[in-house]
C-alpha cells in the first residue's frame, strides 16, 4: 500500500466522519436491501448521496469493505468484492500483528474473540504510544474518531491488528 493509497483511505474516512449523521447501521445487525444498495455504489455516487442529504447503510465490516473499494484497493476480505464484507473473513485472510505502534492509516483492528464482533480502521497512527485514532462505524451515526484504548472498553478482548500493507 502506498502513501497515496493511505491518503485516499483517510480522505474517504474524513468525508464519512463529516457526514456521520447520515450513516445508518442495520437494525439488530441484520443486513438487507439497503446494505446491498450501498455496497454497489461508487465513491462518486456515495458522495453525491451524502451531498444531497441521502443516507448510506452498512455494518462495520461492510463499511470497511466499501472504504477499501471506494479507494480503489484490493478487497480486505480477499473476495474481489463479491460480498459486502465480514469481520471473520478479514481475520482469516489478512496477516495479524500485535504492536499498535506499527499501525498506519488503513490498518484494521478487530475486537472480540473467534470471528470478531467489530472491526475498525486506523484513521491516524500513533507510533509513539500505540494508541491510534480509529474510524469506527459501530452504530447509527457513530463513526468515531475514537482512540483504540477507548474503543477497547466497548468490546470483549482480544484486539487483533490486521496487516493491510499488501492490499
Amino acid at each position: 500500500m502506498t502513501a497515496a493509497d493511505r491518503k485516499r483511505l483517510h480522505a474517504i474516512m474524513a468525508k464519512l466522519i463529516e457526514h456521520h449523521a447520515q450513516l445508518d447501521y442495520p437494525l439488530h445487525d441484520v443486513r438487507g436491501r439497503l446494505d446491498a444498495e450501498t455496497f454497489k455504489l461508487t465513491w462518486k455516487q456515495a458522495q453525491a448521496r451524502l451531498a444531497s442529504a441521502g443516507r448510506l447503510m452498512f455494518d462495520c465490516s461492510g463499511c470497511v469493505t466499501c472504504i477499501y473499494k471506494w479507494a480503489g484497493l484490493h478487497d480486505p476480505n480477499g473476495l474481489a468484492y463479491k460480498h459486502e464484507g465480514y469481520t471473520g473473513t478479514m481475520l482469516h485472510h489478512l496477516p495479524h500483528y500485535s504492536d499498535a505502534k506499527r499501525c498506519r492509516v488503513g490498518a484494521l483492528a478487530v475486537f472480540g474473540p473467534g470471528t470478531g464482533e467489530h472491526v475498525a480502521m486506523v484513521y491516524e497512527r500513533d507510533a509513539t504510544d500505540g494508541n491510534p485514532i480509529l474510524f469506527s462505524h459501530g452504530a447509527r451515526g457513530l463513526t468515531g474518531p475514537i482512540r483504540l484504548s477507548r474503543e477497547r472498553r466497548y468490546h470483549d478482548p482480544p484486539v487483533t491488528l490486521l496487516n493491510v500493507s499488501s492490499l
